[in-house]
């Protein structure tokens, strides 16, 4: 039988939408807030979630993004069931995770067939296969609020970190401001020896030295550089034909021979409508530089440093063509 949890602070909603579950094939499991839904979900490894968003100890919204935010309970479907309808409401649970958002003035069927498609969703992606239910965990109150300001504290690096990419927007005016702007926050949340961008249209390298590197270190970054470049976008781009401006204020390029590239990292720069501008390109001496963190800061980083870098180029080229 199908496990469902719910969770609302209301009795009289528990009562009332466990009955409709209940009656209509589901093992009900009901929680009176946030913490206790969570707490259940990983106990239970149930099918679906129904919960409430204001609630007390922690809402819905929370509740959900935590949920989802974690690989043992990410694929659960989550339906929030709230008397709050405005349309910022609404916009905010699907920024949560939600997959599903009804008013609490819904019909008694529309919750059950939201219920079941959801469920049926999830079979259908699993290709028909049994879910594989990973082993209950029980978690106390603290493990609950040890999770919530790990979200959060997430939530606002990933925020600031893109604040700092699109505010280079309003600070940098011209091209190559922008794109050592870039290169500059990258520097400051990756450890790496040389990061760089490469640019199709351009054809041009803007590398960044951030710790020492040798000349092979540098000329093989380039060549990897260009060879990614080349596999983007299906065309050759040979090294030897960029230009290359280079950042090294501080004398660090050359400055020590023994230390090669070890380690590359790069992914596509995409500007609008998805077409492929450039490459964001990071290398280091040392082995195994680029952990799971550096991997997630950087793919916090590709949408907006390849739409800020793009936004750029096109302010340059209407300087370059405006009436004097």
């Amino acid at each position: 039988m199908p496990i469902v949890v719910i969770a609302d602070d209301s009795a009289t909603m528990r009562r009332l939408v466990s009955g409709l579950l209940q009656r209509a094939g589901y093992d009900v499991v009901a929680t009176e807030d946030g913490v206790a839904a969570v707490q259940a979900v990983f106990r239970n490894q149930p099918d679906a979630v129904v919960m409430d968003v204001q609630m007390p100890r922690l809402n819905g919204y929370v509740a959900a993004r935590l949920l989802k935010e974690d690989w043992a309970t990410a694929d659960i479907p989550v339906t929030l069931l709230t008397s709050l309808d405005a349309a910022s409401d609404k916009y905010w649970g699907g920024k949560t995770g939600a997959d599903r958002y009804l008013t609490k003035d819904f019909e008694a069927g529309e919750l059950v067939a939201t219920i079941s498609a959801l469920i049926a969703e999830q079979a259908a992606a699993r290709g028909g296969r049994d879910r594989l239910r990973p082993d209950p965990v029980e978690l106390g109150d603290d493990d609950v609020l040890e999770r919530t300001v790990d979200v959060l504290d997430r939530t606002l690096f990933q925020t600031s970190l893109a604040a700092d990419i699109t505010g280079l927007a309003a600070v940098t005016v011209e091209f190559e401001q922008t794109v050592a702007g870039v290169l500059d926050v990258v520097g400051r949340v990756v450890d790496l020896h040389l990061a760089g961008v490469v640019l199709v249209e351009e054809r041009s390298a803007y590398l960044s030295v951030v710790h020492e590197v040798s000349q092979g270190h540098y000329a093989d970054f380039l060549v990897r550089a260009a060879e990614v470049l080349s596999a983007s976008i299906g065309a050759d781009f040979p090294a030897n034909a960029l230009q290359v401006r280079v950042a090294d204020p501080e004398g660090l390029l050359g400055a020590d021979d023994d230390l090669g590239l070890t380690t590359f990292l790069s992914m596509p720069l995409r500007g609008h409508g998805g077409r492929v501008i450039g490459v964001l390109a990071l290398s280091s001496s040392y082995g195994d530089a680029f952990g799971d963190a550096a991997l997630t800061t950087l793919r916090l980083l590709e949408s907006p440093a390849g739409l800020v870098v793009d936004n750029a180029r096109m302010v340059a080229e209407r300087l370059v063509w405006a009436p004097r």
